[in-house]
C-alpha cells in the first residue's frame, strides 16, 4: 500500500490525464486520503506546483465557465518537431524555451467550470485541532518550495474568459511573452487596489479561514452553491496567474472584456488563494473529523444513552439546575431538516431560551455559548446589538462590477449553529438594514431560506442552520419552541464554579464521546411505524378537550412529533415508542405550562 501512495505523490498532470481511469480506480481504493496533502492542515508554500492536493470547504460562489486548451501542438524551432501536448489539470502551459504554441492546427478547446470554496465557516477550534493533527504532514516543512517563480517564468496561460470570442483561434503561430507585473502605480491610478479581506471573501467577519479557487472538468458534477465538499486536485500556484500580472490587452486586436476590479478579484495572488484542478470531487454529509468513514446505525443507536447521559449532565448544571431547559437544548443540537415539501421544511427546531439571569451574569448568554461551542463542529456567536444590525452584511450580494458574490453571515454549510445573543439588545433604532437583517434572520427561521440579492432579483436559497435564541423576554423573532429558564438559587449562587466544574468534568473523551454522537444522530435514518395508535388516539383525545382559549391544532400536533423524533434520537431510537412519546408530551406540557405563567406574571 506505501507503494501506492508513493504514486500519487510523484504523479503529474500529464500522467493522470494520459491514465485517468487506472489512477482514478486507484484513488478511490486507497483506505485514506490522509497522505494526500489537505490544504486546510499545510501551508500551500510548502507545496510545490502541479503537486496531488486536498482542500475541503463550501462552495461560496460559482464563476462562469473558463475555456482552456486541452490539447494543443507545440512546434520546437531547435529541432524543426511538433508535439501534441495537453492543457489538463493545469493554468498555463508546458511550454520549452525554444517550442512555440500553434494555434492554427491541432487545437483543441474546452470549457471547465470555476468556483470558489472556502473552509468551512465556523469550524469549531477543536475540530480544526482534530483535523490538523490527522493531516498534517511533517515532513513537507523540510522540503523546498519548487513553486515556480515569476521571474523564471515564460508560461502561456491556457484560461480564456468565457465571454472572450473565438475570432482568433486562427492566428497564425505567436511568441509566448513573459508576464510582467504592472506596477502598484498603474492599478492605484485605475482605483481597483483590493484589501486582502476582499479577495478571501469569508462569510463570517473576525473568523480565519483559507480560500481556494476549484476548476472542474466533470460536467456531470452536479454541484451547488453553500454545498461541502473534499476536492483532491493538482495545485497551481504560480504566482503568473495572478491579476497583478496580467499582460496589458490592445484595445484594437482584443477589446477588454473585464473590468480591472474584476480581473484582480477573479485572478488574487495564488499565494493567498491557491488553485486546485479537480481530478475527484467528494460530496460530504458532514466536517466532523472524529467520525469513522463507515455509519454504522446500529452501533451508533447502542451508544448514543450513554453519552446524551454525559451531556444532559452538563447542561442541566450549565443552565442552572433546570432539567427541561437541558431536554430541549439536546434535541435543539440533534435537530436537522429531513425532509422538505412544498412550502413545507420538516426537521427543523429553532429554540428560544428566555428569563436569562442576566442582572447578575451579564455575559451568561455568552459563557453558554462559550461551551456549546466546544460540543458542535460549526457555530457562529451573533449579538443582537442595534450596531450588528444596521451595519453588518447579513446576506449575500452580487457585486456585478467585481462579478463575484459577495458573502454574507448568513452564507452557512449545512448544520451550522448560529446562536443569536438578544441579552445585549439596547435601545437605539433600527435603520433600514437593521429592519432587512432582522427580517432576513426571521425569514431563515421560519423556511430555512436566506434571500441572495442579486440587485435585480432577489433569489431563495435553501439552508440547514441550527438557530438558537438567548433572550430575557421572549424572543422579538419567530420561533417554534419557547422555554424560559427557571434557574434554581442555589446554582444561581455558583455559577462561576460551575462553569469552571464544567471545564473539569468534560475531559477530552468525554467530550469526543459527545461531539461523535451530536454529528451521528443528525445522520440517523428514522422511520415511522404503521402502528401509531396511541398517537392517534391521544391527539383525538387532545381535540376532544380543547377549548377556544386553549385550542390544539394540527400544528401542534406537527411540532409534537417533530419534537418526538428527536427524544427517540436522543436515546437511542430509530423510531417512536409509546415511552417516548408519552415523555414528549410531557416535555411539551410543562413547557407551555411555563409560558403561560410567564406570561400571566408579566400581565399582572
Amino acid at each position: 500500500m506505501h507503494d501506492l501512495f508513493a504514486e500519487f505523490e510523484t504523479v503529474t498532470p500529464d500522467l493522470w490525464t494520459n491514465n485517468e481511469k487506472e489512477y482514478l480506480e486507484k484513488l478511490l481504493k486507497l483506505p485514506n486520503w490522509l497522505r494526500i496533502p489537505l490544504i486546510n492542515s499545510n501551508a500551500s508554500h510548502n507545496l510545490s506546483d502541479g503537486a496531488l492536493v486536498r482542500f475541503r470547504g463550501m462552495i461560496q460562489d460559482m464563476h462562469n465557465p473558463e475555456f482552456f486548451f486541452e490539447s494543443f501542438e507545440v512546434f520546437n524551432t531547435s529541432t524543426n518537431e511538433c508535439k501534441i501536448k495537453s492543457g489538463k489539470y493545469r493554468d498555463t502551459a508546458d511550454v520549452l524555451e525554444h517550442e512555440k504554441i500553434n494555434y492554427t492546427e491541432n487545437l483543441k478547446s474546452s470549457q471547465r467550470q470555476t468556483m470558489v470554496v472556502v473552509s468551512m465557516p465556523g469550524l469549531s477550534d477543536w475540530a480544526q485541532t482534530v483535523e490538523n493533527q490527522q493531516n498534517h504532514l511533517k515532513h513537507l516543512e523540510h522540503q523546498p518550495n519548487t513553486s515556480r517563480r515569476c521571474a523564471q517564468s515564460s508560461a502561456t496561460k491556457l484560461k480564456r474568459s468565457y465571454n472572450d470570442t473565438e475570432d482568433d483561434m486562427d492566428m497564425e503561430v505567436v511568441e509566448n511573452e513573459t508576464k510582467e507585473a504592472r506596477t502598484s502605480e498603474h492599478v492605484n491610478n485605475g482605483g481597483n487596489v483590493v484589501s486582502r479581506e476582499h479577495l478571501l471573501n469569508f462569510p463570517l467577519p473576525g473568523v480565519s479561514s483559507k480560500s481556494c479557487i476549484v476548476k472542474i472538468y466533470n460536467e456531470d458534477a452536479a454541484l451547488k452553491l453553500n454545498e461541502m465538499i473534499e476536492v483532491i486536485g493538482f495545485l497551481s500556484v504560480d504566482p503568473v496567474l495572478s491579476g497583478e500580472f496580467q499582460p496589458e490587452n490592445n484595445a484594437l486586436v482584443e477589446p477588454n472584456v473585464e473590468s480591472e476590479a474584476e480581473l484582480i478579484t477573479h485572478n488574487p495572488p495564488p499565494s493567498l488563494v491557491p488553485r486546485v484542478h479537480a481530478v475527484y470531487v467528494k460530496k460530504l454529509d458532514h466536517c466532523n473529523p472524529l467520525l469513522k468513514d463507515e455509519f454504522d446505525q446500529g452501533s451508533v443507536l447502542r451508544e448514543a444513552q450513554t453519552a446524551r447521559d454525559h451531556l444532559q449532565k452538563a447542561l442541566k448544571e450549565l443552565l442552572l439546575g433546570d432539567e427541561l431547559a437541558a431536554e430541549y437544548l439536546i434535541c435543539h443540537l440533534i435537530a436537522s431538516v429531513y425532509l422538505r415539501q412544498d412550502t413545507l421544511t420538516l426537521g427543523q427546531f429553532c429554540l428560544n431560551i428566555s428569563n436569562l439571569p442576566t442582572q447578575r451574569y451579564p455575559d451568561y448568554a455568552q459563557q453558554l455559548y462559550n461551551i456549546i461551542k466546544q460540543f458542535v463542529t460549526k457555530s457562529y456567536y451573533l449579538p443582537l446589538t442595534i450596531d450588528n444590525m444596521n451595519t453588518m452584511a447579513l446576506l449575500p450580494k452580487k457585486d456585478y462590477e467585481c462579478n463575484r458574490l459577495t458573502s454574507g453571515v448568513l452564507q452557512l454549510s449545512k448544520d451550522t449553529n448560529l446562536v443569536l445573543d438578544e441579552t445585549k439588545m439596547e435601545q437605539g433604532r433600527l435603520d433600514a438594514a437593521g429592519v432587512n437583517n432582522i427580517a432576513a434572520l426571521g425569514n431563515l427561521i421560519q423556511t430555512q431560506k436566506v434571500q441572495y440579492d442579486f440587485k435585480y432579483y432577489k433569489m431563495d436559497f435553501d439552508c440547514d442552520v441550527c438557530i438558537l435564541i438567548l433572550s430575557e423576554g421572549k424572543s422579538l423573532l419567530p420561533c417554534g419552541y419557547h422555554v424560559p429558564l427557571r434557574p434554581e438559587e442555589s446554582s444561581l449562587k455558583i455559577f462561576d464554579a460551575i462553569v469552571e466544574a464544567a471545564t473539569y468534568y468534560l475531559k477530552e473523551d468525554i467530550m469526543n464521546l459527545i461531539r461523535t454522537f451530536l454529528t451521528n444522530m443528525k445522520m440517523v435514518k428514522y422511520t415511522i411505524n404503521d402502528d401509531l395508535k396511541f398517537v392517534e388516539e391521544d391527539f383525538i383525545a387532545m381535540r376532544s378537550a380543547s377549548t377556544e382559549q386553549n385550542p390544539v391544532t394540527a400544528d401542534d400536533l406537527h411540532r409534537l412529533l417533530v419534537l418526538a423524533r428527536l427524544v427517540s434520537l436522543s436515546r437511542g431510537y430509530d423510531t417512536l415508542n409509546k415511552e417516548c412519546w408519552d415523555l414528549t408530551k410531557k416535555m411539551e406540557q410543562e413547557r407551555i405550562e411555563r409560558v403561560k405563567n410567564r406570561a400571566a406574571s408579566v400581565q399582572v
